[in-house]
């Protein structure tokens, strides 16, 4: 075959293989909701998932954990406004301090200009003011669709203790601060000595009114859960255990009466706003949502497409979307939908609850060991490599295969959490490997294979053993819920380059055969990273371009020019336009990263581009000063630096003795810059899109100095 009938070849493979990415993904599919007319939403403050257990419903519900995060400043107030705009919101101290008394009323006016005889926000233009952040927010969203569709919303309920609390007002207002039905008052508690801050919430007033309440939405705030939240750390243990139970059995009596007296076509919706003050002092930010008169299943969002899990930023579109209304309003969350569960779905959700914080809690200590030790044994390796005078073969050997074991260290990661046959597998094949080839190169190569075909099939699978590793990606976080994460994308990345290149060293292939599988490999290998149906990972296509396009372009020939440069340019930009024309053709709330982007730059134009550009280059600027990985990438930038210089003849041994694996290793490190530039997140993505190469030179720099000193 002619290499202008190979390329023409190429092509049509490609094109074929963008076809695949159409149809292939791990999207769920929801089942049919009933018909709704109203909907209950009751704000349960800090109802942890260690309680979730304990409810107990008279009919089947819909049940998910709600990420609770805010955009910084007060949490509470952030958490509660977020609810309220469909985006993570900046809080402010006293957001919930509304009244309907004609002095509040008064300095509304003198503040914003507007008359107003309803619930008002006096301070609503300091709350406005507070958001200083790189993405668009609009406070109160919620409330402005209803009035936009000429639609009323109701809120009841009331927090005050220590300070006026009135949250059913914070989601349901407009974006000026303005409730124009409801009852947040004083008259909704009762003087009560046995609770906190000696008030209570008057849950038989509050049934009441939810049953006469003829909007489509009525927000209700139980009032007692918050001031046991902020009353709690002026008792005992075992007296904030039993006011713990009595506020928690107050709700759900109050609950469970609701649920029975609602009227046909109403859903009762139950929301934790803000998980309390234990879970938030641990940053655990997930916390219960269910759903009774919706059927029976998991709440799942476009926003995370994880069964179970939504985010605070769904509910606005969620309840708008269940009420058939229209609206302009820019939501960055999507609308839940239900996933039928073979299971008990209750059960499900508390046991994912256990899980995710498990992981959470472990995470750091977990990762700073491996980095941690990445530091200690590169610095080993480089100090023997630096000592002029010969060593014992032992030692060069135990350091070989400590480093030989380290290449598993993201394999194990990702299987750690997946059944006990998957690990015992991965276990007994590397002892299998070590029995079978003493040579390092070959081991380095079945197991940066392993890595790779491991991730790649994880990710067209679901991502289920990405999901609950320690190099996955963190849901409480929130910054990403389902795709190829960018520590796994690195690794990904790198282990992909770095097989295929020993591959192609070892087995002598040619030029041709170099040309035809390493275009279909690495054309799978940028699939996998950004096809939406996968959840695009934008900036790792970017990076996969790259490292993928130098080492198939520098494998065809012997140098690089300046025209290969503008082939990787124009396979950049032609990537990026399939990924953008797929995820076009997807329903909005199906919609990966890329089509949410797309969509932004048509509503908001290039400052929506600008404010992406500002939020990487602050995450990046914040990740090199305070995260660990910014030392796993130091680290491994002085391992590849000081491996032109120590020993002095490998670099010139390397490209020598083992070519193509020297040209995989600068393809490795093109994409890890290309990382670095391209990812909010880059310092990790560069960290480990350098982790294979940067051990796989140390492990040919100690063979070279074997070698030598066999001699």
């Amino acid at each position: 075959m002619s290499t202008s009938s190979l390329d023409k070849f190429l092509v049509v493979l490609a094109l074929l293989c963008a076809l695949l990415a159409l149809d292939c993904g791990n999207l769920v599919l929801a089942s049919e909701i009933p018909r709704v007319e109203q909907i209950i939403l009751i704000l349960w403050h800090g109802l942890e998932l260690e309680q979730i257990g304990e409810i107990s419903l008279s009919e089947p519900a819909v049940w998910g954990l709600l990420n609770t995060r805010g955009g910084g400043g007060e949490p509470i107030s952030a958490a509660y406004l977020s609810l309220g705009a469909g985006a993570r919101v900046v809080g402010w101290g006293t957001t919930a301090t509304f009244s309907q008394k004609q002095a509040a009323q008064a300095l509304f006016q003198f503040n914003t200009g507007q008359v107003s005889s309803s619930i008002v926000q006096p301070h609503i233009a300091q709350i406005l003011q507070a958001q200083q952040v790189n993405y668009t927010v609009v406070i109160g969203a919620l409330g402005s669709a209803f009035q936009e569709a000429g639609l009323p919303l109701r809120t009841l309920g009331n927090s005050d203790g220590d300070e006026e609390a009135r949250w059913a007002a914070v989601v349901g207002m407009d974006s000026l601060g303005r409730v124009f039905a409801g009852d947040v008052g004083e008259g909704q508690l009762i003087k009560d000595d046995h609770y906190p801050f000696g008030v209570r919430s008057d849950y038989s007033r509050l049934h009441n009114q939810i049953l006469q309440a003829q909007e489509p939405l009525v927000i209700v705030d139980l009032g007692d859960p918050y001031r046991y939240d902020r009353y709690q750390g002026q008792l005992l243990r075992d007296q904030r255990d039993i006011l713990r139970q009595k506020v928690f059995q107050d709700a759900l009596n109050f609950l469970q009466e609701v649920a029975k007296a609602r009227k046909t076509h109403t859903a009762l919706v139950v929301v934790t706003p803000y998980p309390g003050a234990q879970g938030a002092e641990h940053s655990l930010w997930l916390a219960p949502v269910f759903a009774l008169g919706l059927g029976e299943g998991l709440f799942v969002s476009g926003t995370t497409r994880w069964p179970g899990l939504i985010t605070n930023l769904d509910l606005a579109p969620t309840i708008l979307e269940l009420l058939k209304i229209t609206h302009n309003q820019p939501f960055i969350g999507r609308p839940a939908t239900i996933l039928p569960a073979s299971n008990n779905p209750q059960a499900q959700v508390q046991k994912l609850g256990e899980q995710i914080s498990t992981i959470a809690t472990k995470r750091a200590p977990v990762l700073r060991v491996v980095i941690s030790a990445q530091i200690i044994l590169y610095s080993c390796v480089l100090i023997v490599l630096i000592i002029p005078h010969p060593l014992p073969r032992q030692l060069l050997r135990l350091l070989e295969r400590v480093l030989i074991l380290f290449l598993l260290l993201p394999l194990l990661l990702l299987v750690w959490s997946g059944p006990f046959w998957l690990v015992a597998v991965v276990l007994s094949g590397v002892l299998l490997l070590g029995i079978i080839y003493p040579h390092p190169l070959p081991k380095v190569g079945l197991i940066s294979l392993a890595t790779s075909l491991a991730i790649a099939l994880d990710v067209v699978w679901g991502g289920w053993l990405i999901r609950f590793s320690y190099l996955g990606y963190d849901p409480i976080g929130g910054a990403r819920f389902y795709g190829l994460g960018n520590e796994f994308m690195g690794i990904f990345v790198g282990a992909t380059v770095l097989a295929w290149a020993i591959l192609c060293q070892q087995a002598q292939l040619n030029s041709r055969e170099r040309s035809f599988g390493g275009f279909f490999i690495f054309l799978l290998a940028v699939l996998i990273i950004g096809a939406p149906a996968l959840g695009t990972n934008v900036g790792g296509a970017i990076c996969g371009v790259f490292a993928f396009g130098y080492t198939w372009l520098s494998f065809r020939k012997r140098g690089f020019s300046w025209k290969d440069i503008l082939v990787l340019i124009l396979s950049l930009v032609l990537v990026l336009g399939l990924l953008i024309f797929v995820d076009q053709g997807n329903p909005s709330k199906k919609q990966s990263h890329i089509g949410q982007t797309v969509h932004l730059f048509k509503r908001d134009g290039f400052s929506a581009l600008w404010l992406i550009i500002v939020r990487k280059l602050a995450m990046n600027l914040k990740l090199l000063r305070y995260s660990m990985w910014s030392k796993a990438l130091l680290v491994a930038l002085l391992v590849m630096g000081a491996s032109f210089i120590w020993p002095s003849k490998f670099i010139f041994w390397l490209r020598k003795t083992y070519p193509l694996i020297a040209k995989g290793i600068g393809g490795v490190v093109i994409g890890a810059l290309a990382a670095f530039i391209f990812n909010d997140s880059g310092v990790v993505a560069a960290a480990t899109c350098l982790y294979f190469a940067s051990t796989t030179l140390l492990l040919l720099a100690l063979e070279l100095k074997h070698n030598l000193h066999a001699s």
